[in-house]
């Protein structure tokens, strides 16, 4: 059994009908906000304001951990719920690279979905003419990275537990939304604060963009860590937490959940 054959198969079950469909409903939303804020702000209408809004709360707040906790605990924990875990571990591949292609589709998954909302916010708010302007540069760079964080260390969770999609919301916005709002050195143990290093947003709050307030919860550029360091800290914890994941696939059994008590 080839690799592309297990990669194009697990895209496949992360992009059935019902998958894909609320995809493309979260794909619209963080657009569907910025064109309502743009109508609402008038002549007074800031796309820079609303873009750092929009981009920093709804899409790597929101949506691209969102993403990255269904599909990267998704890849592990659905076989284990289909009762096809048994069947997928006596094919003739290495468990590790059974692992690691699935989480590569998981996070082809999350990168193409999370860069095409980001993207078309930017043309909502700023139009082709203007595009050049916006940071959709910058910000299509750090998604994949974030993609890859977090879909690492909710992979790594789908090896470790047996309920990780419970965990890892609870862990997403729970202590992922929390901690980098805290001050001091604390917040450095979040990955959310890493990646609002390497992708600081304006998050000025006019008063004519009152619909845009709904992405306001989460702090814009952390200040004092480097943006060295914090590339550093990313890659570092996605391979760490990747290899974790790999290693744990490896040497522990799976059985179907029922089985499991």
């Amino acid at each position: 059994m080839s690799d592309l054959y297990i990669f194009r198969n697990t895209l496949r079950e992360l992009n059935r009908p019902g998958r894909l469909w609320v995809n493309l409903l979260l794909v619209l939303l963080p657009a569907a906000l910025a064109l309502a804020a743009r109508a609402a702000a008038g002549s007074r209408f800031r796309p820079e304001t609303v873009y750092g809004n929009v981009a920093s709360s709804l899409i790597f707040g929101f949506l691209l951990v969102i993403l990255a906790v269904v599909n990267g605990t998704g890849v592990l924990s659905q076989e284990i719920e289909q009762k096809t875990i048994t069947y997928l571990l006596t094919r003739p591949v290495p468990r590790w690279r059974l692992l690691l292609l699935k989480f590569l589709a998981a996070f082809l998954m999350v990168t193409v979905t999370v860069c095409a909302s980001c993207l078309l916010v930017a043309l909502t708010l700023f139009g082709v003419g203007r595009l050049s302007g916006a940071p959709i540069g910058r910000d299509l760079l750090i998604l994949p990275v974030g993609a890859l964080a977090y879909g690492a260390l909710f992979v790594l969770m789908a090896t470790l537990l047996q309920r990780p999609l419970m965990y890892g919301l609870l862990f997403a916005f729970g202590w992922e939304s929390w901690v980098p709002n805290l001050p001091g050195y604390f917040r450095r143990v979040s990955l959310m604060t890493y990646l609002r290093v390497l992708a600081p947003h304006s998050r000025e709050e006019p008063e004519t963009l009152d619909i845009a307030q709904v992405a306001t919860t989460l702090p814009g550029t952390q200040d004092g860590i480097p943006h060295q360091m914090a590339w550093n800290v990313l890659i570092g914890f996605s391979v760490l937490a990747l290899m974790l994941a790999l290693y744990t696939f490896s040497v522990r059994e799976y059985v179907p959940r029922d089985e499991t008590g």
